[in-house]
């Protein structure tokens, strides 16, 4: 397992067949509602929503000094089990790409996103080309800005990923640090790609 700190979010990440401890019993105590999700997974999606649940466990405990971890991810608008993973007293948010699984969690309620790809995803970069077709298309690295900061923002497919403005921040002096300017959001969320696992690429939004 890897971990890095940026702000106050913690971002943790691990390949889902290094957390073989972690089985259907413990997803069911943090909630029927995630062991119902479990049992609609199969093969290597099982082994990720396992591994992710095994390190929001791991986090949560950290976070709020208790063994108990309760999670809902209750979708707004449909009403089943496959939205983002809430639990009270943190915020949370779950990436998985080819072979691994990254959480990014904090105290309080923010809004948090985190994204990951692996580096040599080259043909992830052949389908976003379709998706910016002013030929403004990211590399990974911008990708997953856009992506952390679509998720932060909490209305996923809603969003355009080409209607999110990437521009250098006016209020962090840190040149790693970036304003994603949403479209119907007044106030820009901050994003930066940290150095994380390799062969991958990460980055996280804030707001």
């Amino acid at each position: 397992m890897g971990e890095v700190t940026w702000r106050d979010v913690t971002v943790v990440w691990a390949r889902p067949s290094d957390l073989q401890g972690f089985t259907e019993t413990d997803v069911a105590a943090m909630g029927q509602g995630q062991f119902d999700r479990f049992r609609q997974l199969t093969g290597s999606r099982a082994q990720g929503f396992l591994a992710g649940r095994a390190l929001i466990r791991e986090l949560v405990r950290r976070i709020r000094h208790s063994d108990e971890v309760r999670l809902s991810s209750r979708c707004a608008r449909c009403g089943a089990d496959h939205g983002r993973p809430r639990s009270a007293g943190v915020s949370l948010s779950v990436s998985h790409a080819e072979g691994l699984v990254v959480v990014a969690a904090t105290a309080g309620s923010i809004l948090l996103g985190v994204d990951v790809e692996r580096a040599a995803a080259d043909t992830r970069l052949d389908g976003l080309r379709p998706m910016f077709p002013d030929g403004r298309a990211p590399d990974l690295a911008a990708w997953t800005r856009i992506e952390s900061a679509v998720k932060a923002d909490g209305r996923g497919f809603e969003i355009e990923p080409s209607d999110v403005l990437l521009q250098a921040s006016d209020h962090d002096a840190d040149p790693r640090v970036w304003s994603a300017l949403l479209p119907g959001r007044l106030k820009p969320l901050d994003v930066t790609t940290l150095v994380g696992p390799p062969g991958y690429v990460l980055s996280v939004a804030v707001g």
